[in-house]
Formats: C-alpha cells, structure tokens, sequence
C-alpha cells in the first residue's frame, strides 16, 4: 500500500500546483489538516475547511507551486515528505520559496490526516517514526 499512497500524496501536489484544488476522491471524509506548527492557522477539520485554509494561504502568489522533493519515509499508513512551495507573491517581483515537511496519514488509501512540519525530526516524531 505504502507505494500506492506515495502516488496520492504526489498526485495532490500536482494538483494543487496546477489548478490550486485537489480531488476529493484522494481523501477520507474526516480529513484533518494541521498546519500549528508551522503558521498560526491551527487545526481544520473535513475537506471543506482544509481546501478554504489552503486557498487563502495559495492566492497570496501569482503562481503558486509545490515540489515534492523527498519522500523520507513510506509504510502502509504514513507518508513522510519534505517539500518545498511558493512563488512569486502577487503584485511584486518577489519570490518566496518555503521548506516543510508534511505527514500525511491514510486509512484504506484514502488521507485522514496530514500535519506540516518545521524540521524532519519533529515531522518523523509525529509520524511516530525513528530514523
């Protein structure tokens, strides 16, 4: 299974940098998403919110993108990635580019939960993985 929840979270990332959405077949109805450690936008719960909290935080750039860079650990339930999003923020020629490490939980392939991450160590300690 750990393959086939690589191609999801990949997947997500594509389309998040392609049309700034995700498909909701990727994803439980419960899905969690927690971004506390990383920005003060906390904990949201079901699809609805995570897509309207993520939309906010994607249209501050004219051409927002996210790169999977590594996948760090994968079993049958946790993916481990480290990524790196942004972009050009809108109406300047600034670009800002970011770093994180996100969680991404599954439950008969389909995500539950996915938590955003500072560093490797914090983000392979929540996903209850020892390097």
């Amino acid at each position: 299974m750990s393959q086939e929840n690589i191609e999801v979270v990949r997947r997500v990332y594509e389309e998040i940098s392609e049309r700034l959405d995700v498909s909701p077949e990727h994803f439980d109805p419960e899905f969690v998403m927690d971004m506390h450690e990383i920005a003060d936008i906390g904990i949201h719960r079901g699809l609805p919110a995570a897509r309207e909290i993520f939309r906010q935080y994607a249209t501050t750039f004219d051409d927002f993108r996210v790169d999977l860079e590594e996948v760090i650990h994968a079993d049958d339930e946790r993916v481990v990635v480290r990524i790196r999003d942004g972009g050009r923020v809108k109406g300047s020629d600034a670009e800002v580019w970011n770093r994180y490490f996100d969680v991404w939980i599954f439950r008969e392939g389909k995500a539950v939960r996915m938590s955003a991450h500072t560093d490797r160590a914090r983000a392979l300690q929540a996903a209850g993985v020892r390097e």
